[in-house]
């Protein structure tokens, strides 16, 4: 009896590695060598102002920059000790983990890349919704407003100073050594970030496919059952500790199973905005209104856009 269960998870686990594998590899491949040849440094520069401009270039940052959800934590926290404003900094923390070639390519093995290029476009939609409504909260005075650092008296740690933020010194590299070396380290570096939330993502989607009925999710987060499946999702989500990539595999092993793609949009959004690391990083660096704020606006807005993509999947 026990064999009998354990054989069906693993076989469980095959497929999902069998058929997401391929798309796993696709997505280090572009990410390690966008991490290569793009400049941080450059994108983060782009953050100066309280502005649309700022929060476009916030928004979309994820597509270069290629972190998970946990990755990012640092990098927000540094923008915001640099000056960045509250808003267009809790917009790129919100983005970031969306734009990911990693994660783009693993929900592409589980709801096609079609709907996955459609849902990353809706999340960053939904980023940017929400980064103008902090600007105009933060114009208001309705939340903390942004770290000065030159009237704190505290030294802050400049770009070339830090680790995260320091480019190679790669002008002389030839080309080749560029792409044959380099980039497969990067591959690493990045697996090594996500990896763990990974495993945790394969394991907990096996668990479902080999023992959750299909009419059990169709039943309950089914694009059929458009409000109430959103609904279950977000506080279903919000439990799961998992990075973007994680929640990826999770959730698109639900849509293979039945449940809507506004739920898939609805769970990794909501898991990565409701992560209790990134909600303290942002209650002790921003502060208690900017986190509520934060978290209420994205998850209110991510509620109404999966319901709308549930009803229009």
């Amino acid at each position: 009896m026990y064999i009998e269960l354990v054989l069906a998870y693993f076989y469980a686990l095959a497929d999902l590695f069998m058929d997401t594998g391929i798309w796993l590899i696709f997505g280090l491949v572009i990410a390690g060598a966008v991490h290569e040849f793009v400049s941080i440094k450059t994108l983060l520069d782009l953050y100066g102002k309280n502005d649309l401009r700022s929060l476009f270039f916030a928004t979309i940052s994820g597509l270069f920059l290629s972190i998970c959800s946990c990755g990012v934590i640092p990098l927000a926290a540094m923008l915001r000790e640099k000056g960045a404003s509250t808003a267009v900094t809790l917009t790129f923390l919100l983005a970031t983990p969306w734009g990911g070639f990693v994660h783009i390519f693993i929900l592409s093995g589980f709801v096609g890349l079609k709907n996955a290029l459609f849902l990353v476009a809706v999340s960053l939609a939904i980023a940017f919704i929400s980064g103008i409504i902090l600007s105009l909260f933060e114009k208001k005075r309705w939340i903390e407003q942004k770290f000065d650092p030159e009237h704190t008296g505290k030294k802050t740690c400049e770009c070339h100073d830090c680790e995260i933020f320091r480019e190679k010194e790669k002008k002389n590299e030839p080309i080749v050594k560029r792409m044959f070396v380099s980039v497969p380290k990067n591959m690493v570096e990045i697996m090594g970030d996500v990896g763990k939330f990974l495993l945790i993502g394969f394991l907990l989607a096996g668990l479902f496919k080999a023992f959750v009925p299909v009419e059990f999710i169709e039943s309950y987060l089914g694009s059929e059952n458009n409000i109430l499946s959103v609904l279950i999702a977000v506080p279903v989500s919000a439990i799961i500790e998992l990075c973007s990539e994680g929640f990826a595999v999770f959730a698109g092993q639900l849509f293979e199973m039945g449940a809507g793609l506004g739920v898939v949009l609805t769970m990794i959004m909501v898991g990565v905005s409701t992560d209790i690391t990134e909600l303290s990083m942002i209650w002790g660096k921003f502060g208690k209104k900017s986190t509520m704020a934060y978290l209420f606006i994205s998850t209110f807005l991510v509620i109404i856009f999966g319901i709308g993509v549930n009803m229009i999947g």
